[in-house]
């Protein structure tokens, strides 16, 4: 039956929609509730100020004064965090596509039944997607809550594409672990190459922030971090030509998933 992979796989992942949405709508509403007024801002800028400029930079803050708008303490307390926090579910969910179920002895009973491998893998990233965006906006929920308890005027227009600008790169990550999940047999062996890229990227993103004179800095291009940018988007709004890029590449990893899911033999 068309659509079974999805709706199991929906059935059995619903709870994560609500722990990992849930949790980003909290982090959202206590950080925006925490923004009273000017004089709180003025404070986290002054805070802002003592810390090396690596670390700001290490979440998406390029200066101490950007901290002092409502925008930009969300683009660095939520919004810099805020990736980083969806890779964690980007990896599980992308061994949860094929290599969890092999490496259970599940998936000869999944693929006996009438239904092509490509079905398996572009229905389960569909089920892990949707989780996505339903996360991020829960986030963008918890925000608006915190905001109501906030004086401050916050333009939440420019929240929402933040949120937004949240699921591509997730995306990107779950595309990235759930296709070296299908092109090596290991289940481990695939945690790990997918540990080291992302935490590779984010790094070469990060040292070129903080480093902009260095080689470091010319090498953010292949970050996918790099395109994230938050605080660009908090200021000017999401960037057109990044979010192509970034869902450009995940789809040639879906469709590298389906191409090495369809020529390897399934361990049992």
């Amino acid at each position: 039956m068309k659509g079974a992979i999805f709706s199991e796989t929906l059935r059995r992942s619903w709870k994560q929609i609500l722990s990992w949405g849930l949790g980003m709508a909290l982090l959202g509403a206590y950080l925006t509730a925490f923004i009273q007024d000017v004089d709180v801002l003025e404070q986290y800028a002054r805070f802002a100020e003592t810390l090396p400029p690596a670390l700001l930079q290490m979440f998406g803050a390029e200066s101490a004064a950007a901290l002092a708008t409502p925008e930009g303490v969300l683009s660095f307390g939520f919004f810099g965090y805020g990736l980083i926090i969806f890779a964690f579910f980007a990896v599980l969910a992308g061994l949860n596509v094929t290599a969890n179920e092999e490496d259970e002895g599940m998936m000869d009973v999944v693929l006996s039944q009438p239904v092509p491998r490509w079905r398996v893998v572009l229905e389960k990233f569909a089920v892990y997607a949707l989780i996505v965006v339903i996360a991020a906006i829960l986030a963008f929920v918890g925000v608006w809550l915190g905001k109501q308890g906030s004086a401050l005027e916050l333009d939440m227009g420019r929240v929402f594409e933040g949120t937004i600008n949240m699921i591509p790169g997730t995306l990107l990550m779950i595309g990235l672990t759930m296709f070296v999940a299908a092109a090596v047999k290991r289940k481990s062996t695939a945690t790990a190459i997918t540990a080291v890229v992302i935490i590779t990227s984010y790094f070469i993103d990060f040292l070129g922030r903080a480093a902009s004179d260095t080689i470091v800095a010319s090498l953010r291009f292949i970050s996918f971090f790099n395109y994230y940018d938050s605080e660009g988007v908090m200021v000017a709004g999401l960037n057109p030509g990044n979010i192509a890029l970034l869902l450009g590449i995940t789809s040639l990893l879906v469709a590298g998933t389906v191409w090495a899911f369809e020529r390897r033999d399934i361990g049992v």
